[in-house]
């Protein structure tokens, strides 16, 4: 079964020009922890979430792949991290987002769609191999939803 029968074609979206704090209102209001950032076209330009959030405003010797593991030294440092995020809520998504995520293509196994959400996390988008057009979202829920549909059949 192709990993576009486990996906979730109905998403909030984003556009590159909000800012972040527009943005985190959506997600908020949507109780969602992740949006595709889409142009006029529907092609995804990359995803905004919390996490990237977070990223933003840790100092980037925390966040580089041999980065320190032990913060500590960082007491007293959440008027600093505070600032930082009152910086970023005033700039455009399209600064903050990630501009390469994983993706999946519609027609890959459900099994290789599981085994990418395991190794990079949830969501995963769904893009059309020639166009690059955004086609939805694959989640831990949604795929294992599909995997009971197919094997106990329709609910």
């Amino acid at each position: 079964m192709p990993c576009i029968d486990a996906m979730i074609d109905k998403v909030v979206s984003l556009t590159p020009d909000q800012t972040v704090e527009e943005a985190m209102k959506i997600l908020d209001e949507k109780r969602i922890r992740t949006a595709p950032v889409l142009d006029e076209n529907d092609i995804m330009l990359g995803l905004f979430g919390y996490e990237r959030l977070l990223q933003q405003m840790l100092p980037i010797s925390v966040t580089m792949p041999e980065g320190l593991e032990r913060l500590s030294f960082l007491r007293g440092a959440k008027p600093d991290i505070a600032r930082r995020l009152r910086a970023i809520k005033s700039k455009p998504v399209e600064l903050v987002m990630n501009r390469t995520p994983k993706v999946l293509s519609p027609n890959m196994s459900v099994w290789e769609g599981i085994r990418k959400l395991a190794k990079h996390g949830s969501p995963l988008p769904v893009l059309d191999p020639v166009t690059n057009k955004f086609l939805g979202i694959v989640t831990e829920q949604s795929a294992i939803a599909e995997l009971e549909r197919d094997e106990y059949g329709p609910k």
